[in-house]
């Protein structure tokens, strides 16, 4: 079996729920697929998103109308194929190839792709800094509970604070503890950019 890989998804296949709003997405024309498009940025850089036009850019077609279940799964489509392109620095010419690939006409494949080009710079920006500034653990702190039975050779509690302010906390065995407690400190570490240094001393 032929498997197709798809750089703009991290050299793996199209997931099948886009495959299957792709058929939506051919249907849509090219002028109103690209101000969709631009919605999408919107929502993705500033958090504006006008639900009024985007209602309008996909209920008002020429055969059928789209009901709003079909236009959130648009609106998901555009989203996961403009943020996997920008995590993996997709270029202009092969994400349109492997937009068409997916079986979108040419030109709805430059309507994806142009705004795509306008503004990779500043999603690229926006989604490193959400993926490692957002909800960053600053500490975690861990005490035994002793109230437990003998079986279990203890509980612990683990609070984690957040750099937003707020923390979770969480009660585990004292197996399932040690093993958390080694993950923990290496995503710390990480974070940190002192993986190298830090694992050896975290075990």
């Amino acid at each position: 079996k032929n498997i197709m890989r798809f750089r703009s998804f991290g050299d793996l296949e199209a997931p099948t729920w886009l495959l299957l709003e792709t058929t939506t997405l051919s249907e849509i024309s090219s002028v109103r697929l690209k101000l969709l498009v631009k919605q999408v940025i919107s929502e993705i850089l500033v958090g504006k998103l006008d639900w009024e036009k985007v209602v309008k850019f996909t209920t008002q077609k020429e055969k059928s109308e789209i009901d709003i279940s079909a236009t959130k799964g648009i609106l998901a489509a555009i989203h996961f194929i403009l943020a996997s392109a920008a995590k993996y620095d997709v270029d202009e010419e092969s994400l349109t190839k492997e937009i068409e690939q997916l079986g979108l006409p040419k030109e709805n494949a430059v309507a994806i792709v142009r705004p795509y080009r306008e503004n990779k710079s500043a999603l690229r920006t926006k989604f490193s800094n959400d993926t490692f500034a957002i909800n960053r653990p600053t500490s975690f702190i861990w005490s035994k509970d002793n109230s437990s039975s003998a079986e279990d050779n203890g509980t612990y509690r683990l609070k984690l604070h957040l750099e937003n302010g707020t923390f979770h906390e969480i009660c585990v065995s004292a197996n399932k503890f040690a093993a958390l407690r080694h993950e923990l400190i290496q995503v710390q570490a990480l974070m940190d950019g002192r993986a190298g240094r830090n694992l050896a001393s975290s075990s």
